[in-house]
């Protein structure tokens, strides 16, 4: 029995120190990511860098959008006048579609100027 008892000792002992001598794959892994994230952040500042030369070649403002030319998908605009004519006020219908208030506004006004 004793015998038994020395082997599992030694046993133990071995592999607390196979497991220390191991190498530590979440170091690997954390600097897998931090070179991926830094990759991922240069083409996004790379791609930014693109976007502001073809604008400036196209002469493109990105202050050229108003309120007036305001861009809502169809299937948007359908639901929220649907809401609308349902009865819905104006907030509840901007909190549902996720739109702000000034867009249900001008697509509520469009809607009543139409009909």
């Amino acid at each position: 029995m004793t015998i038994l008892t020395i082997v599992l000792l030694i046993i133990s002992i071995l592999l607390i120190g196979l497991s220390y001598a191991k190498k530590d794959n979440g170091q690997k892994v954390q600097e897998e990511f931090e070179d991926l994230s830094l990759q991922l952040m240069q083409d996004i500042f790379q791609l930014k860098n693109r976007v502001a030369v073809l604008e400036n070649e196209l002469n493109i403002t990105p202050d050229d959008t108003s309120s007036s030319t305001i861009k809502v998908h169809d299937v948007l605009k359908t639901h929220v006048i649907t809401l609308y004519t349902q009865g819905v006020d104006i907030e509840n219908i901007s909190a549902q579609t996720q739109l702000p208030l000034e867009t249900v506004e001008f697509v509520v006004n469009e809607y009543v100027e139409n009909n």
